[in-house]
Parts: C-alpha cells; structure tokens; sequence
C-alpha cells in the first residue's frame, strides 16, 4: 500500500523504522507482567432478618404513614358498603362476615393519631356487628 501525500519529514522517519517481516507475530513481542484484581464474588440475596428489618427502617415516612392507614380505610370502606346495603333492605351474612373478618385481623397502627381514628373505626365495626347479631 502505498500513502501519496506524504510530506518529506514523516517520509524519513517512516524510512528509518525496520520493515515487519511475514513471520512478525504479536506473540513474539514479551508483555510486561501484571497481576490482574482477583475477580469480584457473586453478589449474594439480601435475604437475612437484618436486611429486611434495614430496608424498612429506611421506608419513607410517608409511604409507611399510608401503609398504616390501608387497613383501616378498608374497615371504613366496609362501613360504607354496609350502611348502603342496609339501607336498601337486609344484609347479606357474607358482609357481616367480612367485617367480623377484619376486626379479628385489625392490628392498629403505631402512630398516636393513626391509631385513635383507627380505634374509632374499630368500635363502629363492632358496633354494628353487635346490632345485626341482635337484630337477627
């Protein structure tokens, strides 16, 4: 292959270099001995106790403020389903169960004021299970 163009200076320095015969290898060149980083260990599962108990300490506030709150906007929610069904007629034993259901699964929240409107739902459950009870 031959370059045109080539001004006079690199052309002396190109013709001061020896030529590569066809039996130049890379292999014949020695390469200077490093030592490579062992390699990285897999990363392991965060599976213990501990992680889980870390990750939650790290939930944002407020998405553990609403994760408290879940369970009771659901006990409100069935108070709601239940005055509207009540007030068309009889209830059904299936609803009166499903509320039974969450109070015996209803564990109140940690936080002070979660936990007092949570008692409050709670009571208004119970109440209204008592008074179907008595009623049928």
């Amino acid at each position: 292959m031959r370059v045109e163009g080539v001004s006079l200076p690199v052309q002396a320095l190109l013709a001061a270099l020896p030529r590569a015969t066809g039996a130049f290898r890379a292999s014949d060149v020695a390469a200077p001995a490093t030592e490579l980083p062992p390699t990285p260990r897999p990363l392991q599962a965060a599976t213990s106790v501990q992680m889980l108990v870390a990750l939650a300490a790290t939930e944002p506030p407020r998405e553990r403020r609403r994760r408290m709150v879940a369970a009771v906007d659901r006990g409100l929610g069935l108070l709601e389903r239940l005055h509207a069904v009540s007030a068309t007629g009889p209830v059904a034993p299936a609803m009166l169960a499903e509320l039974s259901d969450w109070v015996e699964q209803f564990v109140p929240p940690d936080d002070p004021q979660a936990a007092e409107i949570a008692h409050d739902v709670e009571l208004r459950v119970r109440v209204e299970l008592a008074r179907h009870e008595r009623l049928a």
